[in-house]
C-alpha cells in the first residue's frame, strides 16, 4: 500500500515536467508546406529554418518545452547527424538577404495531417541558413532533454522523428557589364563655373531590374570616399575635380567647389584660382535599387597645390540576393568623365 502511494507521489511530482518530445518537426515556416527551396551560395542570402517542438509530461499531458531545451537545439545535416557545415551555417540572426524579402507564391494552407499541431501548439525556434558554395542538402535537427540527444533524421532510439527541409545553393549569377545602367545626369542650379552630376549605377538583365543595395572596397567603414581628386587640373572649361561614391544609407552630401573666381583671370591663363568655396546638399540614392556616384567640376581651382588622384577605383557592389559584382569606376580627367568597367 505504501509502495503505491510512493509511486503515486512520484508521479504527481512529474506533473508538468517535460518527460519526452512528441513532436518534432523541421519546416521552412510553421504555416508552410513546402519541403525544398533554393538560394544563393554566396554566403549572405538566408533561407528562414523553423523547429517547432511540443512536449509531454510522464502521464501524456502537453507541457511547456524547457527553455534550456529549446536553447539546445541546433539544425543538422540530415545524412551524417553533424552540425552545418561545408559551407552551409545557421545563425539566429536575420541579415538583410533573405529570401522571405522576395514574394512567396508557396500556399499556407496546413493539410489535414498536420492539425496535430494545432492541438499541440508547439513552440518554436528560428533560424537563419546560408551557404557560401553551390550543392543541396537536406537538414534536420537535434536538441537534449534529459541529458538524451534526440534528432530528426529517424536515427534516435526509442523516440523516433523524421522530418527535414532540403535547400539547394545555386551558383551565384554574373552578369556581363552591358547589363549594367551607368547614367549621368546633371544637377542644375549651380553657381557660374561649377557643375555637378549625379551617375546612376543599376543592374538590369533582359530588362529586368535586380536592385544594387550596397557596395563595399578596401576603405573606411562608413565613409563616402572621395575617389578621384584634382585640383589646377587645366583641362577645358575644368580645373577642380571631385568624385564620391556614396552610401546607400546617405541621402545627401554636402560637396565643396570653387567660385567666384576672377573671369579676367582666363584671359591670361587657362586657370582662376579663387579663395571663395560654394558648399552644396547634393541628393544621392534617390533611385530605388541603383548606387549613386557624384562627380564635382569647377572651371576655378582652390588655393591648394595642384594635385590629380585616383584613375581607377575598384568596387563591390551587392544585390539584394547578398551577391557580389567586381566593378570599377575609371576616371577620365582629360574627358572630365567616369566611366564603369569590371574591376
Amino acid at each position: 500500500m505504501s509502495e503505491n502511494m510512493e509511486v503515486t507521489q512520484s508521479q504527481q511530482s512529474h506533473l508538468g515536467v517535460a518527460d519526452s518530445i512528441i513532436s518534432f518537426k523541421v519546416k521552412f515556416d510553421a504555416g508552410e508546406v513546402t519541403r525544398s527551396k533554393s538560394l544563393f551560395g554566396n554566403g549572405r542570402m538566408q533561407v528562414k529554418v523553423q523547429v517547432l517542438v511540443a512536449a509531454a509530461d510522464i502521464n501524456g499531458n502537453t507541457v511547456h518545452v524547457p527553455a534550456d531545451v529549446m536553447n539546445s537545439i541546433e539544425l543538422i545535416h540530415y545524412g551524417t547527424g553533424r552540425t552545418l557545415r561545408d559551407g552551409w551555417s545557421a545563425s539566429i540572426e536575420q541579415g538583410p538577404y533573405t529570401l522571405e524579402a522576395q514574394p512567396s507564391a508557396v500556399t499556407t494552407s496546413i493539410p489535414d495531417e498536420e492539425t496535430d499541431e494545432d492541438i499541440l501548439h508547439p513552440q518554436v525556434r528560428t533560424f537563419w541558413v546560408s551557404c557560401s558554395v553551390a550543392g543541396t542538402t537536406q537538414i534536420a535537427a537535434r536538441l537534449t532533454l534529459a541529458g538524451q540527444t534526440i534528432r530528426t533524421n529517424g536515427t534516435t532510439l526509442a523516440s523516433v522523428h523524421d522530418s527535414s527541409v532540403t535547400l539547394e545553393a545555386q551558383q551565384p549569377l554574373a552578369y556581363a557589364i552591358d547589363q549594367f545602367r551607368w547614367q549621368a545626369t546633371r544637377r542644375g542650379n549651380e553657381e557660374p563655373g561649377n557643375r555637378i552630376w549625379n551617375y546612376y549605377l543599376g543592374l538590369y538583365p533582359q530588362g529586368q531590374q535586380i536592385k544594387l543595395v550596397d557596395w563595399i572596397a578596401d576603405v573606411p567603414a562608413d565613409t563616402d570616399p572621395m575617389f578621384a581628386m584634382a585640383n589646377k587640373l587645366n583641362e577645358y572649361v575644368t580645373n577642380f575635380l571631385t568624385g564620391v561614391l556614396a552610401r546607400p544609407k546617405e541621402r545627401s552630401l554636402n560637396i565643396g567647389l570653387p567660385f567666384n573666381g576672377d573671369p579676367i583671370a582666363f584671359t591670361f591663363s587657362a586657370d582662376a584660382v579663387t579663395r571663395d568655396k560654394k558648399f552644396y546638399s547634393v541628393r544621392v540614392n534617390d533611385r530605388d535599387g541603383e548606387l549613386t556616384v557624384v562627380q564635382a567640376l569647377s572651371e576655378y581651382s582652390s588655393l591648394d597645390r595642384a594635385y590629380k588622384k585616383g584613375d581607377v577605383f575598384h568596387f563591390r557592389a551587392i544585390d539584394q540576393h547578398g551577391t557580389e559584382h567586381k566593378l570599377a569606376i575609371r576616371t577620365d580627367f582629360v574627358a572630365r568623365t567616369f566611366g564603369l568597367e569590371r574591376g
